[in-house]
């Protein structure tokens, strides 16, 4: 059952529809546009608001449904047995909705579609950085083990430096966890540090996933669709390995690099026009 309703808040019409997912979770989604059905599945700190400009920018060629993963927006809870595979049925009950041939996933976002693509059928996919780990890459998981633990004492602020020092690509992994602390509580204010503060329970469990898929990423093999691998420029070199590992494991693949982008540019505050340009190009092409 699919309700919808328009949302004025936007320069663009978008409306709000929810579906109900295989274990009875609702699931949001916001769409915008005319033309083949789009889904544009969001990384772990962010929301379906956080992408209105990337989806704006497709919506000339694309009827755009931009939804909001379990955990948060229009969507209900993770779920005390939250896994991959719940957010594959998600996807999956957006897609028969929708009709959508046609999947962009970012971070933790492009790992959900990539394991969607295993069961599900897509002519075309594009993910950009997706929140993939490679076992054959050198990866430091203790910053998990702290976020945790600065979460059992509260410390949100102390969870988050945990985080971007550990997994989101940031140049302040170098810096000692108490400065990045204080970089990051000066430069990250007011709403935003509230929408990020309320998804950081949902990010632990979800990076807890990210970690147990590192070794199955061959699984990716039987991926059927045409998939575009994106890369920024700015981003470490570990994310280019595991897009090169990518590139040789899925079948039909083209990889992107744009050099003047980093892990974040699709979403709203940073370069989603530019990315969606790429994406628009590829999907038409």
């Amino acid at each position: 059952m699919v309700s919808a309703k328009t949302n004025a808040n936007f320069l663009d019409s978008f409306t709000h529809s929810t579906v109900v997912s295989k274990d009875g979770t609702t699931i949001g989604y916001q769409s915008i546009g005319m033309g083949p059905s789009l889904i544009v599945i969001h990384g772990a700190l962010s929301t379906s608001n956080d992408f209105t400009k990337f989806a704006q920018e497709l919506s000339d060629s694309f009827t755009v449904h931009v939804m909001d993963r379990r955990g948060r927006g229009l969507s209900g809870p993770q779920g005390i047995d939250y896994s991959i595979r719940k957010e594959c049925e998600d996807v999956l009950s957006v897609q028969e909705a929708t009709g959508a041939t046609y999947v962009f996933g970012h971070s933790y976002g492009g790992l959900v579609t990539l394991e969607a693509a295993r069961t599900n059928i897509f002519k075309k996919m594009a993910v950009y950085e997706p929140g993939v780990s490679i076992k054959s890459i050198p990866t430091d998981w203790d910053w998990l083990t702290e976020y945790e633990n600065d979460m059992s004492k509260n410390d949100f602020r102390g969870a988050f430096a945990s985080f971007v020092k550990g997994a989101a690509h940031s140049p302040l992994k170098k810096l000692p966890k108490w400065y990045a602390k204080l970089i990051l509580r000066s430069v990250i204010r007011g709403n935003h540090w509230i929408e990020i503060e309320k998804l950081l329970p949902e990010n632990l469990i979800e990076h807890k996933e990210v970690k147990r898929l590192a070794s199955t990423f061959s699984n990716y093999q039987i991926i059927d669709a045409n998939v575009l691998l994106i890369a920024g420029g700015k981003s470490p070199d570990s994310v280019h390995q595991m897009i090169r590992v990518l590139d040789e494991t899925i079948p039909k693949t083209q990889t992107l690099n744009l050099p003047k982008l980093d892990h974040l540019s699709p979403d709203n505050k940073y370069a989603p026009v530019e990315v969606a340009q790429h994406v628009k190009r590829y999907f038409l092409s």
